[in-house]
């Protein structure tokens, strides 16, 4: 599993290096990262590496292959325009400093003793990779007020621990600090409330 978990995102990644396109700075740092992973993996073989904390291993791995994800589905936006930040600049800095970090957490993993593995818990993740997909498919046709708002409020059900009222006030404040800093200090074209006629026929429709 460790050595299968890197082979796979690392193949993953050249492919999404074919599909982005050998032209574009995106495109090149996918196939480096695909074809550093290909070779770590070949490495733990060859070495016989042990993995000595399991949880920062495929913790720091699994968000290092978030970051990727990152940088292929923004590969299309536009970047900076002089001191003017496009709609891929922040998605694409986000994936680069995600990326740096989880590389630590995942060497650290590699060398440190820690714990095992424990018995797997769904429900954070599952929740959390629905709150995502909530305000993917919402952003379009509604909005970022209430995508945002909706997103939060459904990672919020991947704790045991959440109280609503809670919950809804801390979602509002989150909704109202990204309205401020995304179409207002970063100048980006997002679209606040629904769109006066709403058509589910490209609701999933994410270019």
């Amino acid at each position: 599993m460790s050595v299968l978990s890197p082979l796979v995102i690392g193949l993953l990644a050249i492919v999404g290096w074919y599909k982005t396109g050998s032209s574009s700075v995106t495109g090149d740092a996918l196939l480096g990262c695909g074809v550093l992973l290909v070779a770590f993996a070949v490495a733990l073989v060859v070495l016989r590496w042990p993995i000595r904390d399991p949880r920062d291993y495929y913790g720091g791995l699994f968000l290092f292959g978030v970051a990727l994800f990152m940088l292929w589905a923004s590969s299309d936006l536009p970047g900076m325009r002089g001191f003017a930040f496009g709609p891929g600049t922040g998605p694409r800095m986000f994936a680069s400093v995600l990326a740096g970090l989880s590389l630590i957490v995942m060497v650290i993993g590699m060398l440190t003793q820690g714990p095992g593995l424990e018995r797997y818990a769904w429900r954070g993740p599952f929740f959390i990779t629905l709150g995502t997909l909530v305000f993917a498919v919402m952003i379009r046709q509604f909005g970022l007020v209430i995508a945002t708002f909706m997103s939060i409020v459904t990672v919020s059900a991947g704790s045991s621990e959440s109280r609503w009222i809670e919950t809804l006030i801390w979602a509002a404040v989150l909704t109202g600090f990204a309205v401020l800093v995304f179409p207002i200090a970063l100048n980006l074209p997002l679209q606040l409330w629904p769109q006066q006629t709403l058509s589910f026929s490209t609701i999933l429709n994410f270019r």
